[in-house]
């Protein structure tokens, strides 16, 4: 909105890089009043036809060399409306009527003139200062000099024009102008012409330079917009213009500068619905909150997950060591029961060959039972550390789940990642399809011209390519020689008429230019439009698959707590079971000590005894090697879940490193991106728009400098006429 209010500065100066415009500038029987006058309708917009009397003011400005005012001339044209007397309002002095024979009376400051159907035009002095104060400075090979001592001079020349808007009309303490200056400087006495702000063309053997202001409109916008401050920055919005060039016996011929408030004459409220926009902007803010609020859920959930890890990293760990101590045990146990069988059935045979032989086997024995019950006890609390292991287990498992149901935990957390990806998705593609749909817009408003042009001139113009060839007829006609209202009498147009054409004419063609230029930016663009498409694409699938991916590990978890539950009921039925045989071989050590000290008693069954012992003692001996097989096995098992184990504590690490980053990233794009934007517009936005209409309307408020009717309508620009410098040959 902001760069619509300088569109008609901007597109003045590559306007006049046209050869049409150097040779109107340039012929020689075109005379100041006229080039003023063409200048100042390139940067003018005509009013819309109405019913009022119409009052059009050119104010001329002779310049001293220091810019100061030398005389002000003012001249007006009324175009009645109706037959009763106009009434105008002026404090110009040595009023003359300069084309018809219409009188006037004077009283209180109104004019009161005869109404003879026909436009009046004439002309009055003032002392009155203008509203746009120039100065004009010059500096000759870096030191300052007055514009009379120039006269002659060689070197390194700059002249400066700086301008200042004192502009004030009811209801605006400030008011838009648009100024634009022309200046035609010889091959012979500049070279090396250059300007800061404006344009320089050469043509034939001279340089036409043009440069442009609009004075005070950037301190204006910086104190109206605060919050546009940085955006603004970038856009030169200048007070000042200065020429450089390398001169030699310095003269220069007059120049003229132009100024006009009539920059916009149009309703952007109209034009411009900021509601779909609004809600779009706040869809975008909405999402990017739930993003950030997804992301910091989703990082406390694996964090928490990252917590419990340990957990059930040291429990596996645990259980493989209290099974390779069940192992050592058993394998322990597996070679007593070797021993056992061996010493009993050596015993048994030495008891038939007498009872020494009997006393040294039940020694033996009872040195077999000890190591039973040492490695029944060591099974025993091996089972003790499985059981306990398998309930840590449980416990961490249990722990993980939690993470993932409760509120605000992991499931939540992803689901609202999920959803915020979406809504943000569909903000950024309405933002880029309301922006490809900006070049349409404009096809529109020329169309909207064009229905006015046909109205305008009776439905003889339908095309652009008609009202083209008219109006460049007549300025081909003005350029050869002859007189503009010749010109336009011979296309059957009155002046009223031809300005609205031409006013149409520029119109089109500066918003060709602007539609062009926004064509060209967005397919320059396309390819980061489409990246960021299809980066919004991939963050919104992403996260859903992310989702889906929780719910799997979920799932994983579940069956894992339902694993160590089992497994944590089986340890404790085994620490039962170890610490029966804990009691048993303890029981055997006692007995195998009695047996030693009775073996004289019971000699005399040693036969009897012989024979079932030998049937039990192979049985014993292929129970405790299964149980030593299955131990081993058991504990190869565990070392592969404590192993599996901390590779997926690892990868739970890993998970809360990441939603860290997502979090911190999310936190990032919110606060550094989307709520920049949305907080530069926000709610601001309608306000905005009304402060740019405040600033349109200022304009077209300024419609007069000597005074005006309440009940005309009134457009005034001011041409500004610098002093000569030497005379030329």
């Amino acid at each position: 909105m902001i760069c619509m209010v300088v569109l008609a500065s901007l597109a003045c100066v590559y306007t006049f890089g046209t050869t049409k415009t150097r040779a109107v500038l340039k012929d020689p029987q075109v005379s100041p009043r006229q080039m003023g006058n063409y200048l100042a309708g390139k940067v003018s917009k005509k009013n819309k036809k109405s019913v009022k009397t119409k009052k059009t003011e050119t104010v001329y400005i002779e310049l001293n060399g220091d810019g100061s005012n030398k005389s002000v001339v003012v001249s007006d044209v009324l175009d009645p409306k109706g037959k009763d007397p106009i009434v105008d309002e002026s404090f110009l002095q040595d009023i003359k009527n300069l084309k018809g024979s219409e009188k006037y009376t004077r009283e209180d400051g109104k004019l009161t003139w005869e109404n003879k159907g026909k436009s009046i035009t004439y002309q009055g002095m003032t002392d009155a200062k203008p509203p746009i104060e120039v100065s004009i400075s010059y500096a000759l090979d870096g030191k300052d000099i007055s514009a009379k001592d120039l006269e002659g001079k060689s070197g390194e020349l700059q002249i400066q024009y700086k301008f200042k808007n004192n502009a004030k009309t009811k209801g605006h303490d400030f008011v838009p102008f648009v100024i634009l200056g022309g200046f035609i400087l010889d091959n012979e006495t500049f070279s090396n012409v250059a300007i800061d702000n404006g344009k320089v063309a050469d043509y034939d053997e001279s340089k036409i330079v043009l440069g442009y202001s609009v004075p005070g409109l950037d301190n204006y916008l910086h104190k109206t917009f605060k919050d546009a401050k940085e955006y603004l920055n970038k856009i030169d919005l200048p007070d000042q213009f200065t020429i450089s060039a390398d001169v030699k016996d310095f003269t220069m011929s007059m120049g003229l500068i132009v100024a006009t408030s009539n920059i916009g004459d149009f309703n952007i409220k109209d034009s411009i619905d900021l509601s779909n926009i609004k809600s779009k902007i706040k869809q975008l803010q909405d999402g990017a909150d739930a993003l950030v609020d997804g992301a910091n859920q989703l990082s406390d959930g694996s964090q928490k997950l990252a917590n419990a890890s340990p957990k059930i990293k040291n429990g596996t760990s645990d259980l493989h060591s209290g099974l390779k101590k069940i192992k050592k045990g058993a394998k322990k146990n597996h070679k007593g029961n070797k021993k056992f069988h061996k010493a009993l059935n050596k015993g048994l045979s030495d008891a038939k060959s007498g009872a020494k032989k009997l006393d040294d086997g039940a020694k033996e024995l009872a040195k077999g039972a000890k190591s039973v019950d040492d490695g029944a006890k060591k099974v025993d609390k091996g089972a003790g550390d499985l059981d306990s292991g398998s309930k840590k287990l449980s416990n961490g498992v249990e722990q993980i789940i939690n993470g993932f149901e409760k509120q605000g935990g992991i499931n939540d957390g992803s689901k609202a990642l999920k959803n915020g990806a979406k809504d943000a998705n569909e903000g950024v593609k309405k933002l880029i399809d309301l922006l490809q749909k900006t070049p349409s817009s404009m096809d529109q408003q020329i169309e909207d011209i064009m229905s006015q042009v046909k109205q305008a001139s009776g439905g003889s113009i339908t095309t652009q390519a008609q009202l083209n060839g008219l109006i460049e007829g007549i300025n081909s006609a003005v350029k050869g020689g002859t007189a503009l209202e010749d010109a336009l009498a011979a296309q059957g147009l009155n002046a009223n008429t031809y300005y609205s054409l031409l006013q149409a004419y520029y119109s089109i063609k500066t918003l060709n230019n602007v539609k062009e230029s926004m064509s060209n930016l967005i397919s320059s663009h396309a390819s980061e439009i489409k990246d960021l498409s299809d980066g919004m694409d991939s963050l919104e699938n992403g996260s859903s698959s992310l989702v889906d991916g929780l719910n799997q590990a979920y799932l994983g978890l579940n069956s894992v707590g339902q694993g160590a539950s089992s497994l944590e009921q089986g340890t404790g039925e085994l620490k039962n079971g170890t610490g029966t045989l804990s009691k048993g071989t303890a029981s055997l050590k006692s007995g195998a000590n009695t047996l030693s000290s009775g073996i004289t008693t019971i000699y005399s069954g040693v036969k009897v005894m012989t024979i079932q012992i030998g049937k039990a003692s192979p049985q014993l001996v292929s129970a405790s090697g299964t149980l030593a097989k299955a131990i081993k096995e058991a504990c190869d098992g565990s070392k592969t879940l404590a192993d599996g184990t901390a590779t997926f504590c690892n990868g739970i690490d890993t998970l809360a490193d990441g939603t860290k980053t997502l979090r911190d990233g999310a936190q990032k794009l919110n606060d550094e991106g989307i709520r920049k934007i949305t907080s530069l517009f926000g709610d601001k936005g309608e306000k905005a728009i009304d402060k740019v209409q405040n600033l349109l309307d200022a304009g077209s408020s300024y419609k007069a400098f000597s005074g005006i009717s309440k009940d005309m309508d009134g457009q005034v620009k001011f041409i500004y006429k610098t002093p000569e410098i030497g005379e030329r040959e």
